[in-house]
């Protein structure tokens, strides 16, 4: 019965020796158009970095996805394909999931609607010592070929 006694306290205090080892990790999505132009007839709704998937961030999985779409006359992402990812397994899933729930509405230099075809380039980065260091490692990535 002691042993028994003993078991929770060990793994109370290994699980505090676990936590008291955690650090904070800082990381970036970059957004990108693969074709800027200033004559897109939509934009996101919400222009905030997207946010990391956890699962992702979890397992530290970072890398870049090149996704084909479209945005409905009504502003709705329609069609979504990976082009490419990197790695393949993970990162074009979560880009593909991420994009779809985007929301878009009319430029403002737009007078009317229609659907528009797009391609965007999604770079999940994480490191350094603060929120601005991932931001900037990730625009350094954003730089580098996807794959």
């Amino acid at each position: 019965m002691n042993t028994l006694k003993l078991i929770p306290v060990f793994l109370f205090f290994t699980s505090a020796a676990v936590l008291a080892n955690t650090k904070t990790f800082y990381a970036d999505v970059q957004v990108t158009d693969m074709d800027p132009t200033s004559n897109f007839i939509w934009e996101r709704e919400n222009k905030n970095t997207p946010k990391y998937p956890v699962e992702l961030a979890r397992s530290g999985i970072r890398g870049c996805a090149v996704l084909s779409f479209n945005i409905s006359d009504s502003g709705k992402t329609e069609n979504v394909e990976v082009i490419n990812s990197f790695p393949k397994k993970h990162i074009g899933k979560y880009s593909r999931k991420m994009l779809k729930k985007w929301k878009w509405v009319p430029s403002a230099t737009v007078t009317e609607t229609t659907s528009e075809k797009r391609t965007l380039r999604l770079d999940f980065c994480m490191g350094g010592e603060s929120t601005q260091q991932a931001e900037m490692v990730c625009k350094q990535q954003a730089k580098l070929a996807c794959g």
